[in-house]
């Protein structure tokens, strides 16, 4: 198997953990690691196609546009376990169906 195609299947079982984490889980924390997850799989699909279009090189673009992506990633992702927190401490509870209790 070739680096593009071995980086292909680990994206798709990276995009089937994060699916699942998404679709499984109810606890706030879970859910914005998933997301993560998914965003890192999206990078690693791109990585994947750069190299199999470049005959084994990756494109210079593609790995700004990453890195770009992971930072911005990064910051949602703190962001939302800021939110995590100050709904927890409003709350008691990180169960995102609680989050109806949170209207008015």
């Amino acid at each position: 198997m070739m680096e593009g195609e071995l980086l292909l299947a680990v994206s798709l079982a990276l995009l089937a953990l994060g699916l699942y984490g998404l679709a499984a889980k109810r606890n706030l924390v879970r859910l914005i690691i998933a997301l993560e997850i998914l965003v890192n799989a999206a990078c690693l699909c791109f990585t994947a196609m750069s190299v199999m279009a470049g005959r084994g090189l990756s494109d210079p673009l593609v790995c700004v546009l990453i890195i770009i992506v992971l930072a911005i990633g990064g910051c949602i992702a703190a962001f939302g376990l800021a939110l995590a927190l100050a709904i927890y401490k409003r709350l008691g509870t990180l169960d995102a169906w609680e989050l109806d209790k949170l209207r008015g």
